[in-house]
């Protein structure tokens, strides 16, 4: 069941892209984990399949993608922020991940790893935008951390497709490689060492606002 169901989910999407070109890759995208029940690893597993294929051009696609991933996570921070009814039943779900109760306030003060390390497992696409907007977290400080994940994750798993383009098979059977263990672990590895970077340049930032505001 569980490969008819992926056949299904990638045949509409490839069918989708033919006649709609790049208006569906930005919509399927966009929706995807949320309105369309349609991982978005296949979705970029898929994609570099198409380029290699010459169905598709690189450069917007990879574009369109990054954009419409930076835009849904974007919505559902700022409706988690609001405390809409829309994404009260998320928020909820992923308040009740055990690796999120019982971690909750080294979460909080991690918020930069965590967003960015979060978005490269697929299960916990959605902890970072909305742990994010629930704790009220800055703007500014979410979408810095998520968009450069997405800016290598995005890539990464596109140029991963494009080269297993010799059937879909090869693809999904990827997905489960690119989850295993040691490549979670190099990801965290990095998501903390840019997360530290980070971190030390908005420190240095508020704490020169706040000598500023002193004098």
């Amino acid at each position: 069941m569980f490969g008819i169901k992926y056949m299904m989910h990638e045949t509409l999407f490839v069918v989708s892209v033919e006649h709609f070109s790049y208006f569906a890759i930005f919509f399927f995208a966009l929706f995807s984990g949320t309105l369309i029940p349609f991982p978005e690893e296949v979705i970029l597993l898929i994609t570099g399949y198409m380029i290699r294929s010459n169905l598709i051009n690189a450069i917007p696609a990879v574009f369109i993608i990054i954009m419409a991933f930076v835009i849904g996570d974007n919505i559902v921070y700022k409706l988690a922020l609001t405390n809409n009814k829309y994404v009260k039943k998320l928020v909820h779900e992923v308040l009740s991940l055990k690796v999120i109760s019982k971690r909750k306030e080294f979460i909080e003060k991690n918020i930069g790893a965590t967003v960015f390390i979060c978005r490269f497992i697929p299960f916990l696409r959605f902890v970072g935008p909305v742990f994010s907007g629930y704790t009220k977290v800055k703007h500014q400080t979410f979408m810095t951390y998520n968009t450069l994940a997405t800016f290598i994750y995005a890539p990464f798993l596109i140029w991963v497709g494009y080269f297993f383009n010799e059937s879909y098979a090869p693809i999904l059977k990827g997905i489960g490689r690119i989850r295993h263990l040691l490549f979670i672990v190099v990801l965290i590895v990095i998501g903390l060492f840019i997360s530290r970077a980070i971190d030390t340049f908005f420190n240095k930032k508020d704490a020169k606002e706040k000598k500023e505001n002193v004098i």
